[in-house]
């Protein structure tokens, strides 16, 4: 403990002198959620207040920023959280098919380890494998979805939420009571390959000040989809097997204002299901006899006050426990069956203190602290645990034309072992600024420059886990470097309601990279070799076009084009080969025609061929896929409640295709969704 004193003081000296060259004459200013400049008079408002539409705050902000809210995921026909984030432009999104099949993301080829989640506000983690399961979550619960690649404008927030090259942020339905002081919601989705879906929430005000709310549903699904299998000139049609899933998820929050400027919010979520894994499609070989059980449990605490016009304090509180358990039976296995478990524990707290002397800049400080354990039987008797310790000083300036952030993260990461050896700690100073010009007054056009210098360290499953560990790993080091420029149009007395578009160019370099070196087929070691050069750019555009009244079309596209090089060893045959699972074009589009009878949204993603290893051969060449939906919705009101409707069409075309290689995707699906609020 000694020494990590020593870390922290060493740390915060280093952090305060360069945080304070980085800042010589930038002026700074906090804007808040809806980026206005700070008065003298600032007041806390809920969440729930939104001055600028999720649209435009990607226009204007310093960093790539895409966000949509729960009335344009229904408008662009969204089916879950997996098909939200294929409409993003530089996300990749790796899915094993089916209902609640595991769903991860990589964003602009950094790996999904570079990503974090934030729910609420508060980051989740796994110190295991450093990656989210994004099936855990619905949309039937989220209020917005956005995702900022980069440093982030909002300077008011945890320390651990800008500690990635990257934050997908799941912000949760706030009740909307009216003149009521309780709010029921009802829904049940059923569909194809036995999909069963029910889902309750209940809303109750408790008085002036406090609100709660409490959530949950069921999910069940067979997954036993048709798809073709082709061995030389024969193709037959299978079924996929051992795709059972079940899931359990409840969720209750309370929001408490404290006073007219203090807001006190509490979550308490578990999350339990049971998933059959199909295994990848092999000839002559359709039986597999895997399991996977997961339960996760976790409670937080946010609270967020003005201590007077000129400070803002902000107190973030978190425990999260997990669980998963894989079993398989077979003869390769001693005594003919294989049972790991994994049980993760984390404390967590979080301070922000914001500093707003004048309307064009402020200051603001961070201090995250957390600490992580692993228990399993997979680590050979060793239990490893983590302590981190992550500071933030970040200076932001905002004028007419201009809006600047500096940011510079300590990171300090101390690594111990009951049982063993632990892996080496590690340390780091992680700079970043972004900037936005407005070069014309009268027009929502922006220029914007970023660079951000991140790093991950190295998982426990990568430090630890039997036969393929290393305790030597070195931090995988990421440099993003992000050129754009965005434009917004806002008409009301034209055909053209509102249109925005932004446009990016990036670079990214990742060093050390971390990766698994096989020295036969049963034993591998991680080690640090690679690098990789992504080169890149990504289109968004969104437009509302009038018809008539009561009739729009509301027009959504993004692109991207991508080259991610592996750039490690010249001698190598891979040299300059596209890394895998990357495709070089992908993207999406979506047309929503608004009416007084059935809304209707057509909606399409595609991407180009992707190769499985890192040798480019034929056989290893995974072949690119496009795929279209209908969505027709409807929304009754009636003078004691409201009844919605929606038919999905997915995947109409019935394109046969996988994202990872030998797991097909689901062909032609149909889902029913029917929800009563009262």
């Amino acid at each position: 403990m000694n020494r990590f004193c020593y870390f922290v003081g060493k740390s915060i000296r280093r952090a305060w002198l360069t945080f304070s060259l980085l800042t010589v004459g930038v002026h700074v200013t906090m804007i808040c959620a809806q980026n206005d400049t700070i008065s003298s008079k600032v007041h806390v408002i809920d969440e729930v207040t939104v001055v600028t539409t999720g649209r435009s705050r990607n226009v204007i902000s310093t960093a790539p920023t895409q966000l949509v809210t729960q009335k344009q995921l229904l408008y662009q026909g969204v089916t879950d959280l997996s098909d939200a984030l294929r409409r993003f432009s530089g996300v990749n999104v790796r899915d094993y098919g089916g209902a609640g099949g595991i769903k991860t993301i990589s964003v602009r080829s950094l790996g999904s380890q570079h990503t974090a989640v934030a729910y609420d506000g508060i980051t989740i983690t796994d110190a295991q494998s450093g990656q989210i399961d994004l099936s855990r979550f619905s949309l039937d619960n989220i209020r917005s979805l956005s995702l900022t690649i980069g440093d982030n404008d909002d300077i008011f927030l945890p320390a651990r939420t800008v500690a990635s090259a990257a934050v997908l942020r799941l912000q949760t339905e706030v009740p909307d009571f009216g003149d009521k002081s309780y709010r029921l919601k009802a829904e049940v989705k059923t569909g194809s390959f036995g999909l069963l879906n029910p889902y309750l929430r209940y809303d109750q005000r408790l008085g002036e000040r406090i609100n709660l709310s409490v959530n949950g549903d069921y999910m069940r699904a067979d997954n036993q989809y048709p798809f073709r299998l082709v061995n030389g000139k024969y193709t037959s049609t299978e079924k996929r097997n051992n795709n059972f899933i079940e899931t359990y998820r409840a969720e209750a929050n309370i929001v408490v204002h404290t006073s007219e400027s203090s807001l006190l919010q509490g979550k308490a979520y578990y999350y339990n299901s049971f998933r059959q894994l199909p295994g990848p499609v092999v000839l002559y070989n359709n039986v597999n006899r895997e399991k996977e059980t997961d339960r996760n449990f976790f409670t937080q605490l946010h609270y967020q006050t003005l201590l007077n016009s000129l400070w803002h304090l902000q107190l973030n509180g978190k425990f999260n426990w997990a669980y998963t358990n894989y079993s398989d039976v077979g003869n390769q296995y001693p005594g003919g069956e294989l049972n790991n478990y994994y049980y993760q524990r984390e404390y967590y707290a979080s301070g922000t203190l914001m500093f707003t002397p004048t309307d064009y800049w402020a200051l603001a400080y961070a201090a995250d602290y957390a600490y992580n354990n692993l228990n399993s039987n997979t680590t050979a008797g060793v239990r490893p645990y983590r302590n981190t310790l992550l500071q933030t000083l970040t200076a932001k300036y905002q004028d007419k034309h201009w809006l600047v952030t500096a940011r510079l993260l300590a990171s300090i990461y101390e690594n111990g072992a009951k049982g063993g050896v632990s892996s080496r700690d590690a340390k780091r100073l992680s700079p970043s600024v972004s900037l936005s010009w407005k070069p014309f007054a009268k027009h929502d056009f922006y220029l914007r420059l970023a660079y951000k210098d991140i790093f991950r360290v190295a998982t426990f499953s990568e430090n630890y886990f039997a036969r393929y560990s290393s305790r030597d790993l070195k931090p995988e080091i990421a440099r993003q470097y992000n050129v754009g420029l965005t434009y917004g149009l806002q008409q009301t007395d034209s055909w053209l309601a509102n249109v925005n578009i932004t446009a990016d160019s990036y670079y990214n370099r990742v060093t050390n990279k971390i990766i698994a070196v096989p020295f036969n087929m049963f034993f591998w070691t991680m080690i640090n070799l690679g690098r990789v050069d992504i080169w890149g750019a990504d289109v968004n555009v969104d437009g509302t076009i009038v018809l008539s009244k009561g009739h729009q079309l509301l027009l959504s596209g993004s692109y991207t084009l991508q080259s991610a090089k592996n750039m490690t060893d010249p001698a190598s045959p891979y040299y300059k080969n596209q890394i895998v699972y990357t495709p070089k074009n992908s993207g999406s589009a979506s047309v929503a025609w608004k009416n007084p009878w059935v809304n209707v949204s057509l909606h399409a993603t595609f991407a180009s061929a992707r190769y499985t290893v890192e040798d480019h051969k034929p056989e290893n060449r995974l072949p690119g896929y496009g795929e279209w939906g209908l969505a027709l919705y409807r929304t009754f009101h009636f003078k004691a409640f409201e009844l919605a409707t929606r038919l999905d069409g997915i995947n109409l075309g019935n394109k046969q295709y996988s994202i990872v290689k030998n797991y097909p995707m689901p062909g032609r699906a149909f889902k029913f969704t029917i929800s009563v609020t009262i």
